[in-house]
C-alpha cells in the first residue's frame, strides 16, 4: 500500500548536511535542529511581541532563525562556526534588514550596541551543560534582554534554576526529543523560559 504523503518525512537541511559528511564540532556542543515543527513550537512558546527583536545564540543552519523572522520578528543570529556563514546568509538573505548575522563568539560581541530594550533570547544552546549556563549568564549581562526561551541540557537547566545570583527566574516549560537534532542529543533536553527578576547591575 502506498504511504500517505502526510506520513512521509522529507529530508531536512540537517539531514542533507549529515549526508554530505559535515563534521559537527563537539567543542561547541554543536547539534542541528532537524524538525521545522519543533521550531514553530518554540516560536509559539516564546511569545515574542509583534515585530520584536530576537537574539539567537548558536544559529546553526538557520532553521529556528528563519522560522522566527518569517513570523514577522527581527532576528540577530549569532553563530561562532565560520563554516556556517554562507548557509546562514543564503537562508536569511531574503528577509533583508530584518535578519542580522554575526559570525563570532557571542561573548566577544557588544550586545548593548545591537539590541533594543526589551529584546528576547530564543536559542538552542550548546548541548554541553556548563557552556549553555555560561552563555545564558553572559547574554543576560546586557540590560536590553528581558526574557528568553532556550533549549538546553537538563543538567544545565537545573543548575541555572538554583543559581540565585543571576537575577533570573528559570522555569522548565516543555521537553524536546533528542531525535529532533543531528546528531541526536546525547542527553535529556528541556525547553526553559527565562525572565529577568531584577534590573541588571551593568
Amino acid at each position: 500500500m502506498q504511504q500517505s504523503p502526510l506520513l512521509v518525512t522529507a529530508p531536512t537541511m540537517a539531514d542533507d548536511f549529515a549526508a554530505s559528511g559535515f563534521k559537527v564540532r563537539a567543542d561547541l556542543g554543536q547539534h542541528f535542529l532537524r524538525s521545522p515543527e519543533s521550531a514553530r513550537r518554540l516560536l509559539e512558546r516564546a511569545q515574542i511581541p509583534n515585530g520584536g527583536q530576537v537574539l539567537e545564540v548558536g544559529a546553526g543552519l538557520g532553521t529556528l532563525s528563519a522560522t522566527i523572522v518569517a513570523a514577522g520578528c527581527r532576528i540577530w543570529a549569532v553563530e561562532k562556526d565560520h563554516r556556517l556563514q554562507r548557509q546562514l546568509e543564503q537562508r536569511l538573505g531574503e528577509f533583508g534588514d530584518r535578519a542580522r548575522i554575526t559570525i563570532d563568539d557571542v561573548r566577544h560581541v557588544d550586545l548593548d550596541q545591537g539590541l533594543e530594550p526589551g529584546s528576547t533570547l530564543v536559542s538552542i544552546l550548546p548541548f554541553a551543560p556548563e557552556l549553555a549556563v555560561a552563555l545564558v549568564r553572559h547574554v543576560f549581562g546586557s540590560p536590553r534582554l528581558e526574557r528568553g526561551l532556550v533549549v538546553m541540557p537538563i543538567l544545565g537547566a537545573e543548575q541555572l534554576a538554583v543559581d540565585g545570583t543571576a537575577g533570573l527566574r528559570v522555569e522548565e516549560v516543555d521537553g524536546i526529543a533528542r531525535a529532533d537534532f543531528y546528531p541526536p542529543a546525547p542527553t535529556v533536553l528541556r525547553v526553559v523560559a527565562i525572565e529577568r527578576t531584577r534590573p541588571c547591575s551593568k
